[in-house]
Parts: C-alpha cells; structure tokens; sequence
C-alpha cells in the first residue's frame, strides 16, 4: 500500500517535532503534540505554577551573535529561571514559533530551532506538549511553562523579606552584559580565548532550578525572584514588593579577574555591568542571619554571595561604596522605557 500524503506541510513537520519534543516519554501526558491540546494527569495534591515569556529576534537575540539553536535554548531557559525562583521544577511546554515568510532552508530552520527547545528540556527532563506554528516578519519564540511543587513543598514568592534580613545571589551579576558586549566588540567568530566563558554566560546560562528547590525547602529563605532584568531593577522590585530598602555592599564584592580584565580594554565599569546587566538567569533571595549557604552548596557549584542588606529605615536601593552611601538611579532593562533602543546592530539586554 502506497503511503499516505501528509494533510499539510505543517502537519508534516509537526510529525518531525513530536520526535524532537519528547512529548510521549512523559508518562504523566495523555496526549501531547498533535492534537487540539494536550492532556495531564495530576498526581496527588501536588500544585502547577505557570510562566510565559517571549524571545523576538533584533530585540532579545540577533543572529548575528548566536544560532538559531542557541537562542531557542535560552529562550527555554528564561522560563526555567522563572520555575526555580518559585522553588518548583519544570514539568512541560508549550512553544509557539514564528519563523520569517521568506526565509531559506525553512523547514532545516525550525527543526533547529526545536533542538535547541530540546536542549534544555532534557536537561531538566521535562517535555514540550503542543504549541503553534505561523509565518511572520522575524523569528519569535513564544513559551509557556508549566512548573510542578510537591505536596507540602513551599512556593516562594517576592515578597516576604524582613527587615534586616541579608541580600544573597547565586553567581555574580553583570556576568552575562559582559559576555554581550564581547560579541559586540569582537564578533561571535573572533571572541577571545581570555573572555570565551563570559559569552558563555550569555549564550548559555543555566537556571538555578536545583538551587531554588533547596531554597524553597530553607525556612531561613523569605524571599526569592530569578535575576533577569539587571540587578538594579530587580532589587528595586524587591524593595517595592516589601516596602523595605536595600543597600547593596559594592566593597564586599569578589569581582570576577575577567571581568576587571575587559573593563580595563573596553572602558566599562564592571560596576555599570554588575548593577544595570541583564539575563544572568541567577536567583536573588532574602535569607535571615541563620541561613547557612552550605546547605546549597550540594545543588549548586557556582556559589553564593552575600551582596546587601535590607532595612525598614529607608525606601529604595543604595549602593555602599568606599563608606559612602548613595541612592541607585532606575536602570536595568524595561521595555516600556528602551523601546528607542531596539537595534539590529545592537542589541539591548531585554527579558
């Protein structure tokens, strides 16, 4: 018997990325890929938190500075991010892509794209259920995320810090801004050997999903959100959401050696990058004077820094520095502010 046609391009491609998806290896989906929407079967009392985000091309990545297969990669890790600072674990996506009307080797192109979709998805184990596919003007990644908690496992959210309480991060901030400005400089093919992790930083973050679950299950942990925006405007989120201040501790800081190093060739403060960087994908918490970072240390490699303080005698975010203290102006990456920022040739940091 002659096989039968695909009823449609997209149909026939849909096929090829219900492979690369993994979506039938997950026992807990009925039904995934394929169908009108998919089907999951609750365990428990467990509890389903859900996150979206979305990567446009010349706004959050260029091509210029990484693969197709890259970009969707951290695309899902930005969502991932979001799942660890709510202490949860990933548990399945849904994708929606838009690829350029008049693109070559199409079909080549998206199936890539979906690998690097894949990427991240088995190495935290979860699997892409549905999604929709449309032509348009430019690449865009559109992901939802479903993430799972436990029963009796703790959500943290950002609220919830005291006064007094410490600033800690995981890795140090700014790491990633400096990676992108390496590829402006010098270009992906070019990169020096000397700065080649910080453009890993950038092109490959990894979520702290191990991390936040360890945080989560912490009592001495109040606090947490994903650093995504900057460290300036993230920390002024939390100031916000707690009505507290924060004083960041500027001298207290082990700045990484590469990093002294390009600012020495670029003439940019490592403290521009440190306060105002983005996409660092790293969690920012509020822990008591009990919290003991060693109880962290098995679930995370890239240590944890205590950057702050904050205190209920002031509203805002400061800076401490060579003893001087001084209000932070409003930074980090906001949309609704850069929009005259967003060129092809340059682009911003954006979440």
């Amino acid at each position: 018997m002659a096989q039968r046609a695909f009823p449609s391009a997209e149909f026939e491609i849909i096929k090829d990325l219900q492979h690369i998806s993994g979506c039938f290896r997950n026992e807990a989906y009925q039904i995934g890929i394929g169908d009108d929407a998919a089907v999951r079967c609750s365990q428990n009392a467990e509890k389903l938190i859900l996150t979206t985000d979305v990567s446009v091309e010349n706004v959050h990545f260029s091509l210029d500075t990484m693969s197709l297969q890259e970009a969707a990669y951290r695309a899902m890790v930005s969502n991932i991010s979001d799942c660890a600072a709510m202490g949860a674990l990933p548990d399945s996506a849904l994708v929606q892509l838009v690829f350029p009307e008049k693109g070559e080797e199409l079909r080549e192109k998206v199936l890539s794209v979906y690998r690097g979709f894949s990427e991240a998805c088995s190495r935290w184990q979860f699997p892409i259920v549905g999604g929709d596919l449309s032509a348009g003007g430019q690449w865009v990644f559109g992901i939802t995320l479903l993430g799972k908690v436990s029963e009796g496992q703790r959500i943290l959210q950002r609220k919830g810090a005291r006064a007094g309480d410490n600033l800690w991060v995981s890795g140090f901030p700014g790491r990633s801004a400096a990676g992108f400005e390496v590829l402006k400089r010098w270009g992906r093919e070019n990169v020096p050997s000397r700065f080649s992790e910080l453009v890993m930083n950038h092109i490959r973050p990894v979520p702290r999903v191990e991390a936040g679950l360890r945080l989560a299950a912490d009592p001495e942990v109040h606090a947490l959100m994903d650093l995504s925006d900057g460290l300036s405007k993230d920390c002024r989120t939390l100031s916000y959401e707690n009505k507290l201040g924060i004083i960041l501790k500027y001298d207290a800081l082990r700045i990484p050696k590469e990093m002294i190093q390009l600012s020495a060739e670029v003439g940019i403060a490592v403290q521009d990058w440190f306060l105002n960087g983005g996409e660092d994908y790293e969690l920012l918490f509020a822990a008591s004077d009990h919290f003991d970072p060693l109880t962290v240390a098995s679930q995370y490699s890239g240590g944890l820094f205590c950057i702050g303080q904050f205190t209920g005698d002031r509203q805002g975010l400061f800076l401490e520095k060579d003893r001087v203290v001084s209000e932070v102006a409003g930074c980090g990456w906001d949309h609704f502010r850069n929009i005259d920022k967003r060129k092809s040739t340059n682009i911003s940091q954006a979440t």
